[in-house]
């Protein structure tokens, strides 16, 4: 048998969802691997997507913010697959997440269940 050729990824998905007339999805542990996209639902109220982190089992989430001290977001819409980006790549030391609809102070409830598919390195 010949070798097999082209891109192998090593990679995994999962999905999260905020419910309806809710800004904060459930958690995802994802246990420190990098996060390398996230697939957004066909309907999404709201431009920006903020993170909740934990670095434990039974840990505390909070908002995540970087060094810099501001707030981690990623820009998003409707029907989009964001890339890794430098948002996106500060939640690999993380052992889990939430996603945020907005951002702290200013979270953005969805108008119906909203599912996030998550990619992350396998």
């Amino acid at each position: 048998m010949p070798p097999k050729t082209g891109l192998i990824r090593n990679w995994v998905s999962a999905s999260v969802q905020i419910a309806n007339a809710c800004a904060v999805s459930g958690s995802l542990i994802h246990a420190g691997r990098p996060v390398i996209g996230i697939m957004m639902p066909e309907a999404w109220t709201g431009s920006t997507i903020g993170f909740q982190v934990n670095a434990c089992p039974g840990g505390t989430f909070r908002e995540l913010y970087s060094d810099n001290n501001q707030e981690v977001l990623a820009t998003v819409g409707a029907s989009r697959a964001v890339a890794a980006s430098a948002a996106i790549d500060k939640l690999a030391p993380w052992y889990a997440m939430k996603v945020v609809s907005g951002c702290k102070g200013s979270q953005e409830n969805q108008g119906a269940a909203r599912t996030l598919v998550i990619f992350y390195e396998g």
